[in-house]
């Protein structure tokens, strides 16, 4: 074993009541393992006028008598001399702890903020209703010697420091009393888990979620001739009379129970502080004593079990039909978890669904665990009964639980920073989609202006060809109008008087000859002559081997023609 008597120190305190804000903190005792140095001062009394719990710790008014409460010089000599600010303070229950805290607030005095508990009380899984889980009786299991009926703080912590090398690094399991070593081959029952406490200082893998519990349907049935006993015997028998009331398959898993239960290592046995009936269930619903000194009350339980199956059978029906949809009920099925740590041993079960009997009011929060590991993900129900002896009437209470698994801190950052990354990458991908959108609709404008470009470029081309034909159209025209020309000058020529009129001019002559003007529409030419006799000038068409026409004005045949030159002269 590693040395661990220079890393702890033992504190335990005697007191006049519980409550560490309403009752006196009597004395305090300190033990240090490694000198054996022990520390105990009694304190006055200042909440009550006298001690009332002389019985247990041995203490009495007439020994506080003189005593003085701590100063500040005290507390600090007693953190340094005993290293409170360095080493761990063993404590066994959290009573010690809270009463330190306390004193020290109320008298404004400064330390407790540089001490380190630990309640080793939290290695020891035990049920909440197991009051027989003492310091005294674990010490007598495991053999240490003088445990004394009157408590006193000196003995108190050295009683506690052998207990705690006892078990130094390993985890107790209070079970029906008996003792066991718990190691990680033992698969827990999920019941242990709601109705032991300390689990959660010993497994730090629970599963999280959050769950809703929803009423579905009460039964109240009147009679005061139907009673609660003292003892767990009400709850066994009314589960024991449903069963029988629903003909249940009952699953045998007790081989396998038997061999978990042998993984473990057995410590001993506690003394019972609750009277114990064993019985044998009859196929009836009711039960038979085992002891003789146990067949009156038995009796008296048999009656109050008949009376209520004559009122149940509504509950009867309702489980049969809405939550069973009366097909095969199991009893007692045995459900392990997929991490192979936890085993679940239903109520009642199929398929689909899952009800759990508790004969008390429903406390969800110390249920949850059971419920969670024996509804494996089916339909989940849980009927509790209210026993109202004042009004005489019991409810049978339906509810229906949900559950949502919660991730873990670890996971939930995960998550978020994983979400976040998607995030970031959708936008990411969103922002070179868009880029490429905008790239692609880029590509599509120069594609189209180069298109438009391109057609600009063919219709210039077209235009240009056309511009081209028009130009050779033109030079053809021009080759033709000079082909033209070249003709009717040579045809001109061919006419010494027209080509030559001031030489051939003579007094004979009417009109003479001015110049070539051009072609009208049908290609004929087109000349200027003027009259001597009149003195005015009009154009008219050229006639191969006519001679010079004789003048309109003089004639009077003036035409549209003669006129526009008429206008123009």
């Amino acid at each position: 074993m590693e040395e661990i008597e220079k890393k702890y120190v033992v504190l335990d305190v005697e007191t006049n009541g519980r409550s560490s804000l309403n009752d006196d903190l009597l004395s305090v005792s300190i033990y240090k393992p490694d000198d054996n140095k022990m520390f105990n001062r009694f304190l006055p009394l200042e909440l009550a006028p006298s001690v009332y719990t002389t019985c247990f710790n041995g203490i009495t008014k007439k020994m506080l008598k003189g005593a003085t409460p701590f100063s500040q010089e005290e507390i600090d000599k007693m953190i340094e001399d005993f290293e409170l600010d360095k080493r761990t303070i063993l404590t066994y229950g959290d009573l010690d702890e809270r009463f330190i805290k306390n004193y020290l607030k109320r008298k404004k005095l400064k330390g407790y903020e540089k001490m380190n508990f630990y309640n080793f009380k939290h290695d020891i899984i035990s049920s909440s209703f197991a009051g027989n889980v003492t310091k005294d009786n674990l010490c007598r299991i495991y053999g240490i010697d003088n445990v004394k009926e009157v408590h006193s703080g000196e003995n108190d912590c050295l009683l506690e420091w052998q207990l705690f090398k006892k078990i130094y690094g390993k985890k107790l399991l209070v079970t029906g009393n008996n003792v066991f070593e718990l190691n990680n081959d033992y698969i827990i029952p999920a019941s242990y888990l709601s109705r032991y406490n300390n689990f959660k200082y010993c497994f730090d893998d629970f599963p999280k979620f959050e769950y809703t519990v929803r009423r579905v349907k009460s039964f109240v049935i009147k009679t005061n001739r139907i009673r609660k006993f003292d003892t767990n015997i009400s709850g066994v028998t009314i589960e024991h009379l449903i069963n029988t009331m629903l003909n249940v398959k009952k699953i045998d898993s007790l081989k396998f129970l038997i061999e978990n239960k042998r993984k473990l290592k057995y410590i001993g046995r506690l003394p019972s502080i609750y009277y114990e009936i064993p019985t044998i269930f009859n196929n009836d619903g009711t039960i038979t004593a085992i002891r003789e000194e146990d067949k009156e009350i038995v009796k008296e339980i048999n009656k109050s079990t008949e009376e209520l199956k004559k009122r149940i059978a509504p509950v009867i029906e309702y489980i049969k039909t809405s939550i069973f949809k009366n097909k095969e009920i199991l009893s007692q099925e045995l459900v392990i978890s997929n991490d192979k740590k936890v085993l679940a041993l239903c109520d009642l079960s199929n398929e689909k669904s899952v009800l759990e009997i508790k004969t008390y009011s429903l406390k969800m929060e110390k249920m949850k665990y059971q419920l969670y590991y024996e509804s494996n993900g089916r339909n989940c129900y849980v009927m509790t009964i209210d026993w109202d002896r004042t009004h005489k009437k019991i409810t049978f209470i339906i509810s229906k639980v949900n559950f949502k698994l919660k991730e873990d801190k670890t996971t939930k950052k995960e998550s978020l920073i994983t979400k976040k990354n998607d995030e970031i990458t959708e936008k990411k991908d969103l922002s070179n989609k868009k880029e490429n959108i905008l790239t692609q609709k880029e590509d599509l404008s120069t594609n189209k202006k180069e298109k438009i470009i391109k057609k600009e470029n063919t219709n210039t081309k077209k235009k240009d060809k056309i511009i081209k034909n028009e130009s050779a159209n033109t030079k053809k025209e021009d080759r033709f109008t000079k082909k033209e020309d070249l003709s009717i000058k040579k045809e001109i020529n061919k006419n010494e008087n027209i080509i030559q009129p001031e030489k051939n001019y003579n007094d004979n002559m009417k009109c003479k000859y001015i110049e070539f003007i051009g072609f009208d529409k049908s290609l004929k030419a087109l000349v200027k002559l003027h009259c001597k006799k009149c003195n005015k000038t009009w154009k008219t068409t050229y006639q191969y081997g006519l001679e010079i026409k004789e003048c309109p004005f003089c004639n009077g045949k003036t035409n549209h023609k003669s006129n526009k030159i008429k206008k123009e002269n």
